[in-house]
Parts: structure tokens; C-alpha cells; sequence
């Protein structure tokens, strides 16, 4: 499609919104990721414009159906979901949206064995680096499906001794 994305990209959410909400329980957390993909494509001007930026493309090469990066492509950026992610490494690391309501999950919450999964979640993000591992969170952030501001870091990140967590804040100047 020719055009700016946004249009497209709300039209996939219309369609998508109550596929979600009958098929997934963490509905309103894909609903948000699909309210975040339409704040990213208006920063583009056309669609092919935007796929060719934002191409997510698996890894061609896999092992016991585990996707693998290849070798020769070291400057390769790859985007994977935490459990896709399992079994494989990379020189560096960036775990995003390490806020209580995120990750965990605002479901999970409300489970002691899902907390425990998401712990379980955690461990394998941060231990896929090889070299540097970044984990990354908002000071607010606000979450439209329940109408919370999210401002507290993951309780995993308190869990992880002094000695092994570097903490760097960067704040706006007023």
C-alpha cells in the first residue's frame, strides 16, 4: 500500500483489537503494542518506506528449529520476543520496558506461578548477552488498557546484587 502507515497500520489494529481479545488472554498488552506501532509509523511517510526501516526478518539458519543469526552478518540487528530467544546468545543485549506492569506483566501479577515465569523470563533475556547486557525502563509510562502510570522498575532488577548491576539514570533538563 502506497501512502502514509498510519491509516494502514490503524485499520490492521480495527481488524486485529477483537481477534486479540477472543483468542489471547493478555489482549489489552498486544492491543498496546499495536497502539505503539501506529505512534512509530507516523514517523514515516509512506509504507514501503516504513517496512524497508522496520523489516523484521527471522534468522534464515535454525538448529533443532531454534533460529540462529548467521555468522557472516555481524552487523545485524535482531529483534526477538524473550522466548524465541531461548538457546541463543549475542554479543549484546537490550531488555526493554523493565517496569512492574510490563515486565511482569500487570496478569501476572495477580499469580504467584506467573511472577515465578516471569522471573524465569527475565533470566533467560539477561542471559542471552555475551558481552553487554542493558536493561532498559521508562521513569513514567503510561499504560492506556488499565490507566496506570508505570513508574516502578521491575522488582527483578532489585534482585540482582550491586555487584553485578551498573545503574544509570538519565533524566531531562526542566
Amino acid at each position: 500500500a502506497e501512502g502514509p502507515p498510519v491509516p494502514v497500520v490503524e485499520a490492521v489494529a480495527d481488524y486485529y483489537g477483537p481477534v486479540l481479545k477472543r483468542r489471547y488472554d493478555d489482549f489489552p498488552k498486544r492491543l498496546r503494542d499495536l497502539d505503539q506501532l501506529t505512534v512509530i509509523a507516523g514517523r514515516y511517510a509512506t509504507v514501503p518506506e516504513m517496512l524497508s526501516e522496520m523489516a523484521l526478518e527471522p534468522p534464515r539458519d535454525s538448529v533443532d528449529d531454534v533460529l540462529a543469526v548467521p555468522e557472516e552478518d555481524e552487523e545485524r540487528l535482531v529483534l526477538s520476543t524473550v522466548h524465541s530467544a531461548k538457546g541463543l546468545e549475542w554479543h549484546s543485549v537490550f531488555v526493554i520496558w523493565a517496569l512492574e506492569g510490563r515486565f511482569p506483566s500487570f496478569g501476572a501479577l495477580k499469580n504467584p506461578a506467573d511472577i515465578e515465569e516471569e522471573r524465569r523470563l527475565m533470566y533467560v533475556a539477561m542471559t542471552r548477552a555475551q558481552e553487554q547486557l542493558y536493561i532498559t525502563h521508562p521513569a513514567l509510562a503510561w499504560d492506556p488498557a488499565s490507566g496506570a502510570t508505570l513508574s516502578q522498575p521491575s522488582r527483578f532488577l532489585g534482585e540482582i546484587g550491586p555487584d553485578l548491576l551498573e545503574r544509570w539514570e538519565l533524566r531531562s533538563s526542566p
